[in-house]
């Protein structure tokens, strides 16, 4: 009996071990190329830029969205144009839009980027702009922004498979 329980363990223990290794391996080999993880099964339809801010800002506060909404009127206008970029400014200590804030449990000063595929959509938070506020990040977050957008939508960037 004891064997047995070791022998079941070992074989338990060997089905994991197999598991993990092959989770682990996510290229997809085609002939001699080999298409890393970053590559999704299919492109994102459209994405949405959401900033959340308050209705008085400080300078340095007021300049992240002026430098988001740059990026959007200036680098990626025909994203806008054929509709697969959208930028919506909400004023998050406003009593209307309570719901909103709740929704995606927003913060005072908060940018989501919201993927949308059909009818599905995943939404998350970018943390990494606050590194980049005030008036002499200006270029770093312009590019940001029009980095992450183009690359979600190009299909190189995408929390969609991830988010799963």
């Amino acid at each position: 009996m004891r064997a047995y329980k070791l022998m079941a363990a070992a074989g338990m223990f060997l089905v994991v071990v197999l598991f993990i290794a092959g989770c682990g391996n996510a290229s997809i080999k085609t002939g001699n190329n080999t298409m890393s993880d970053t590559v999704p099964v299919s492109k994102v339809d459209s994405v949405e830029l959401v900033y959340f801010h308050t209705k008085i800002a400080c300078h340095c506060m007021s300049v992240v969205e002026e430098n988001i909404k740059y990026a959007v009127d200036t680098n990626l206008q025909d994203k806008v144009a054929n509709g697969r970029l959208k930028f919506t400014s909400i004023v998050s200590d406003d009593p209307a839009n309570a719901e909103l804030v709740k929704k995606y449990d927003a913060m005072l000063f908060t940018l989501f980027i919201k993927e949308i595929r059909g009818n599905d959509e995943r939404t998350y938070p970018v943390s990494a702009i606050w590194n980049m506020t005030g008036d002499d990040n200006r270029d770093k977050l312009v590019d940001f922004i029009t980095i992450a957008v183009n690359d979600i939508l190009d299909g190189k960037n995408s929390r969609w498979e991830s988010s799963r």
